[in-house]
């Protein structure tokens, strides 16, 4: 018995919301039209942006309201309730079996406490969800953050899985049905829109409230969008100097996954003839992607050393970032509006 769905490591891993679908979808380039017309705006709620009150700050690309269900044309996503699925725990390994065979991939919240490659094997509860991709003989193969951070394939015994689903405690969790399906859908089609990114990209420079968009499913959310969301970031990471226990690499991972993404965003564009290469933007989105890696770099070797230096060294990074960032998004946005009025 074996059943390996295709799986790959895709451009954005900074939280798992992103990196299971996306995995899944990476794994062809038709779905690159639809990315690159998507993640471009940043959020930060304004819960947490008094950072002396939180471990963690929730920094990250925004999200429709209804992409929890509906994350993109070429994925089929089924929310399942764990109780209504499994009756009993002899229930789960079949479910899961005949779920692979259909060319699903299934991602259940379970307590890692009992998943060998886990930080928190065998040491402590993390109720967390896993996406499995496969099975052979009596093991399963998943994708997680493994016990050394990494984001990474890994194996575990029917078994192991059958204890961390039957012991995940569902009370209280942001996901509590427990329970999600995909497929990838080969029959999908989204053509590139740049018409929707400029208004993205305009969005992301004037720092609008993109979440006003989606009125028609829900209440706009509050907090800061955009180039406004770095003033939160920096008032996170100066915390760092006098609560350095709040430490979480996680928001300056996915600043630098988002330069990333416009660089590739700008190379796709000059790819499509959207725009020329000696228009210079991808060029200094590089830089603008090395400068945050090298920043992603420094506060991870703060959390080794704990030196008060590197925090100023990357504050004064992201003072250069946002000095230079709000004129390369003036320049791009007066080009791509040239760009959109003749390709009506």
């Amino acid at each position: 018995m074996k059943k390996i769905l295709p799986i790959t490591i895709p451009p954005v891993i900074g939280y798992l919301h992103h990196a299971y679908p996306l995995s899944i979808l990476a794994n062809e380039e038709t779905y690159l039209p639809w990315f690159h017309s998507n993640y471009i705006q940043l959020y930060c709620p304004p819960n947490f942006q008094n950072p002396s009150r939180n471990r963690t700050m929730k920094f990250n690309f925004y999200r429709r309201p209804d992409q929890r269900v509906s994350y993109s044309p070429y994925l089929k996503v089924q929310l399942l309730n764990r109780d209504l699925i499994f009756k009993s725990p002899t229930d789960i390994l079949p479910f899961i079996v005949a779920c692979i065979d259909k060319g699903y991939y299934i991602q259940p919240t379970v307590d890692e406490y009992f998943l060998p490659d886990s930080a928190a094997y065998q040491k402590r509860p993390l109720v967390h969800e896993t996406l499995i991709y496969g099975y052979d003989n009596q093991a399963f193969v998943g994708m997680g953050y493994n016990k050394r951070g990494d984001y990474a394939s890994y194996r575990f015994r029917f078994s192991q899985l059958e204890q961390a689903i039957v012991h995940a405690d569902l009370t209280g969790h942001y996901d509590p049905d427990g329970l999600r399906l995909f497929k990838y859908d080969s029959q999908a089609r989204y053509d590139f829109d740049i018409h929707l990114v400029r208004e993205q990209i305009t969005d992301f420079l004037h720092s609008r409230n993109t979440s006003h968009r989606f009125r028609m499913v829900a209440n706009p959310s509050d907090g800061a969008y955009g180039l406004a969301t770095y003033s939160c970031l920096k008032s996170y990471i100066e915390s760092f100097l006098y609560s350095p226990f709040s430490f979480d690499i996680r928001p300056a991972h996915i600043l630098w996954e988002h330069k990333k993404c416009m660089v590739d965003r700008l190379k796709y564009m000059e790819m499509q003839g959207y725009l020329k290469s000696e228009d210079g933007f991808s060029v200094q989105y590089e830089e603008l992607a090395r400068k945050t890696g090298m920043l992603r770099m420094m506060l991870l070797k703060f959390k080794i050393t704990r030196s008060p230096d590197l925090i100023h060294r990357v504050l004064s990074i992201l003072d250069d970032i946002e000095e230079v960032e709000p004129s390369l998004l003036q320049d791009l946005v007066k080009k791509l509006k040239t760009v959109c009025d003749e390709s009506r």
